[in-house]
C-alpha cells in the first residue's frame, strides 16, 4: 500500500546555537500551504511554512522541557537564525516552482 506522507528529512544546526538540530522536512504537504496562503503578511507566511517544514528540534526551555515547534517560540530565534531557516524555505518554493514548470511543459 502506498504511504501518502513520504517526506525526506535533513537535519541543520544554526548558526547561533552551537550544537543545536533542527530537523527539516523536504516539502510543505497541502494542508500547510493552506495554512500559509490563509495568513496575512509576507512575515507571517514564511514564519507558517517554517513550522510546517520543522519537524524535530532539540531546544529546551530553562527547566529543559522541550520547546514546541510553535510561532511563537519560531519569533525567539535571532533573526541570523530566523533568515537562515527562510533560506531553507525559499530554496524549498524555487524548487517546487521549477518541478511545477517542468509539469506544465508539454
Amino acid at each position: 500500500m502506498p504511504q501518502l506522507d513520504v517526506r525526506k528529512t535533513i537535519e541543520i544546526s544554526l548558526p547561533s546555537f552551537p550544537g543545536s538540530k533542527v530537523i527539516l522536512y523536504d516539502r510543505i504537504l497541502a494542508g500547510g500551504m493552506e495554512r500559509i496562503m490563509e495568513a496575512k503578511t509576507d512575515f507571517e507566511r514564511g514564519l507558517i511554512a517554517l513550522q510546517e517544514m520543522i519537524k524535530d528540534w532539540n531546544f529546551t526551555d530553562e527547566k529543559g522541557n522541550k520547546l514546541e515547534v510553535s510561532l511563537e517560540n519560531l519569533r525567539k530565534l535571532p533573526m541570523e537564525d530566523l533568515t537562515f531557516l527562510m533560506d531553507k524555505v525559499r530554496d524549498f518554493f524555487s524548487k517546487l516552482e521549477k518541478e511545477g514548470k517542468k509539469y506544465l511543459r508539454k
